[in-house]
């Protein structure tokens, strides 16, 4: 099944995306910021999507692993992008 391997791809990269705010990281505070609230505050299926994104750098790539078109999965990375945007916005209120 499609879904189930996208979802073991994910649970393969998640670790490269993770956020631990408890180990001393040169990182910016920015990208601190970013990690948490797509580990923290994202529903799992659209930090699942991101997550994916980030890894394929494309919609098109994105879209063919699911199955879908381009359009469909530019849409939702673009909903979700506008949602992490927004909490980023209001970080310090969410803490």
């Amino acid at each position: 099944m499609n879904e189930r391997r996208e979802i073991h791809r994910y649970r393969e990269i998640a670790p490269d995306y993770a956020y631990d705010g408890s180990i001393f990281s040169d990182e910016p505070e920015r990208l601190h910021r970013l990690k948490d609230i797509i580990a923290n505050r994202l529903p799992a299926p659209d930090r699942i999507i991101i997550t994916l994104y980030a890894d394929c750098q494309s919609t098109r790539a994105l879209g063919r692993r699911f199955g879908l078109s381009h359009t469909t999965v530019r849409k939702e990375v673009n909903r979700i992008k506008r949602n992490i945007l927004k909490m980023y916005k209001d970080y310090e209120h969410l803490r």
